[in-house]
């Protein structure tokens, strides 16, 4: 058997010669641009061996590749290549700066137009690059560049994939046909998912004579029916094979390695470099040091403020897990009448008019400036500014038992403020999915981790310090 993928429609035939084309244009453009807005300054230097207009072909045509903007983002998000080309054309920037200054010819350029060039190309960059493929995606929401699938799979793992397909049209991809090893309910019905066509035989049937651009699978072994036999239908064609296993959750990260010759899946995980982690812990304490320096009055203020108004100590402070799940002190204004242990059997949540906050702890929690006493935390090590928000011990022992990969979050030390914080998922998290939601977010954190996203998650944080979540 040998079935081959359809080859249908300009953009599908041409969809790689297109990213060859922008790869020669971008350093064209710009170097073109450079040239007519810098006039002379940017080629008659006669005292040099490589004039300017090179420095920005070469620049931009090595650095930009470093970028990574020439790939594939049909199923990835145009903002995520938006902030790829703003900081690889940064890079290209500071490259060409950099070589004027060691060429001393920084003083021969025009400041005025010299900016004008870089904002211009930027300008362009994000029209030919996100515009276009912004463009492309409403074609394709529209019917246009599509791309058929074959599924297989059980009932349930069908009808969540289709689900997915109808609720991102812009990706283009639409069911032909379903099979799989068993029958679903004639009285289920999913938009987008068409009728179960039949078992592995009519499969192979179907696939003799029926042309497709990707077969797509969730296997799940029913009656003797191994993956060897499905996986050896599928090798015996032409096509695009996609694993899409049902039991995959959103905050694994399916990271492929090889013991020898054995393929290895890696599904949880977190392998910062030593740098990274030592920039994290070098950008923690220069911020807390400088931080504490600045609020030291509020501090003392709250604390007095928290003394005269209830009867018990100023700080509050509870075992919570840490970074590989070791058990830490950490440290809060007191805003509650009662001091639980974090591992005391049936351990609340704060919840919204719950007696046991003081008329001040309501405010303190509100505004989050019962967290400050962390910024301790942060010092001693035990915390990070950004990171997973730390539960109590024994709400971690409850959360972990309901929902896959939650003890994952460990990986990375636990912040002030996270990932899970600036997108809602702040305060009491009354429900299983709630927390599901909050987890999500902080693997997400974890496998995206920047520098750079932990002053934006940082900035947010300050701008939006009440919330009508926290209580």
């Amino acid at each position: 058997m040998i079935l081959r993928s359809p080859i249908t429609g300009r953009l599908r035939l041409h969809g790689a010669d297109f990213a060859r084309l922008q790869r020669a244009l971008d350093p064209l453009v710009a170097t073109g641009l450079f040239v007519w807005l810098l006039g002379d300054t940017a080629w008659n230097h006669s005292e040099l061996l490589l004039q300017p207009w090179l420095w920005v072909a070469v620049c931009t045509a090595v650095l930009l590749q470093l970028g990574g903007i020439y790939g594939s983002y049909r199923n990835r998000s145009l903002l995520l290549l938006s902030r790829h080309l703003l900081s690889s054309w940064l890079l290209v920037c500071t490259a060409v700066l950099g070589l004027s200054f060691a060429t001393k010819t920084t003083s021969t350029f025009s400041r005025l137009d010299a900016s004008l060039w870089a904002l211009l190309v930027l300008l362009l960059l994000q029209l030919s690059h996100v515009g276009l493929r912004q463009m492309l995606r409403i074609h394709r929401s529209r019917g246009g560049n599509s791309r058929s699938v074959m599924y297989w799979g059980g009932p349930e793992a069908a009808a969540a994939f289709a689900r997915e397909l109808r609720a991102n049209p812009w990706m283009g991809l639409q069911i032909v046909a379903w099979f799989g090893p068993q029958a679903p309910d004639p009285a289920s019905k999913t938009p987008g998912l068409p009728r179960w066509s039949g078992g592995l035989s009519d499969l192979r049937r179907w696939l003799d004579s029926q042309s497709v651009d990707r077969i797509v699978f969730s296997h799940v072994t029913r009656d003797g029916l191994e993956m060897v036999d499905v996986l050896g239908l599928f090798g015996d064609t032409c096509v695009p094979v996609i694993y899409a296993p049902l039991w995959a959750k959103p905050s694994m990260r399916f990271k492929v390695d090889y013991v020898g010759n054995q393929c290895c899946i890696e599904l949880w995980g977190s392998e910062r470099l030593f740098t990274d982690r030592q920039l994290k812990r070098c950008f923690d304490l220069l911020l807390t040091s400088a931080g504490l320096m600045l609020i030291s009055p509020l501090l003392l203020a709250i604390a007095i403020a928290v003394k005269v108004t209830s009867p018990g100590p100023v700080l509050f402070s509870q075992d919570r897990y840490g970074l590989d799940g070791r058990r830490f002190e950490i440290y809060k204004f007191r805003t509650m009448r009662v001091m639980e242990a974090g591992d005391q059997p049936g351990l609340r949540q704060a919840s919204r008019h719950d007696p046991r906050v003081t008329p001040l702890g309501a405010v303190l929690r509100r505004w989050s400036l019962d967290e400050l006493p962390q910024l301790f935390n942060v010092l001693k090590g035990d915390m990070s500014l950004v990171g997973p928000r730390p539960h109590a011990v024994e709400h971690n022992e409850l959360y972990r038992r309901q929902i896959p990969g939650y003890m994952q979050r460990h990986s990375y030390k636990p912040g002030i403020t996270g990932l899970a914080q600036i997108e809602g998922w702040r305060g009491e998290t009354s429900t299983v999915d709630a927390m599901a939601r909050r987890i999500d977010a902080d693997l997400r954190y974890q496998r995206s981790w920047s520098l750079k996203l932990d002053i934006k998650i940082l900035i947010k944080t300050i701008l939006n310090l009440r919330s009508p979540n926290a209580y």
